[in-house]
């Protein structure tokens, strides 16, 4: 904290030594777009969030339950999406797909942003998920079984819901590192926060000064939900490894 209180006061000082527009005047200027820059990054997150959780709960489930060719493909799917860049995959859906013959799907900036960190993270859900369906004894299946429930109705009855429970703070910490993440789609020209910090430093070139403003904004969103899935992991499972992203 004491680090964090010295770069604030050094970006305050900065501004106050200048001698035709006070910085903070700046930032009243430039307010109103980090406000729309902040509520576009909420939007991108949540909407790329609940893509990730539906399509990664589905493959876990393929993964898991489905005819071996069909597994396949998701394990395939899993592994070159968490071997591959996400800019690149960025580059794909929105650069990539137009040019594909007899194809041709083009897509505007934002859904396209959406898509990509959605299906990009629907990897990382999937393998959480997994762990978590993978968790639960196989005798809890078994006596569903025994009870004359078939086996989709054990998993959707009796594993599933206990499984969505222990995996609550690894997916909740995912959407911590994937509102962070978002900061990438600036590359497409989304005027997201960090395309907001980009261009509010370039047009007064004030660049530490709005970095700092864009990193406390960040942070103050980020923060409490990385505490609250700290509780959570502790309250549900406090020695459980799920194989959520590291940051």
């Amino acid at each position: 904290m004491l680090v964090f209180s010295l770069i604030v006061q050094f970006a305050y000082a900065q501004a106050a030594t200048t001698e035709k527009i006070d910085f903070w005047d700046l930032v009243g200027k430039f307010a109103p777009r980090f406000w729309e820059g902040t509520c576009l990054t909420i939007l991108i997150s949540v909407l790329s969030m609940l893509l990730a959780t539906t399509t990664g709960l589905g493959l876990a489930l393929v993964r898991l339950y489905a005819p071996r060719p069909l597994a396949a493909i998701a394990v395939a799917y899993i592994e070159f999406i968490r071997g591959t860049p996400l800019l690149i995959q960025l580059f794909f859906i929105y650069y990539g797909l137009p040019q594909i013959p007899y194809l041709g799907i083009e897509l505007p900036a934002l859904p396209a942003a959406i898509l990509g960190v959605g299906l990009n993270y629907a990897a990382y859900e999937a393998e959480i998920y997994r762990s978590g369906i993978m968790a639960i004894p196989r005798s809890q299946v078994e006596a569903a079984l025994a009870l004359g429930l078939t086996r989709a109705q054990a998993v959707r009855y009796v594993v599933l819901p206990q499984a969505l429970r222990l995996v609550i703070p690894p997916v909740t910490n995912d959407f911590v590192a994937l509102f962070k993440d978002t900061s990438i789609v600036s590359i497409l020209a989304i005027s997201e926060l960090t395309m907001t910090f980009r261009s509010a430093s370039m047009a007064t070139g004030r660049h530490f000064g709005f970095a700092v403003v864009t990193a406390l904004i960040y942070f103050l969103l980020s923060f409490p939900l990385a505490r609250l899935a700290r509780k959570l992991e502790k309250r549900i499972h406090p020695h459980h490894d799920f194989g959520a992203k590291a940051y």
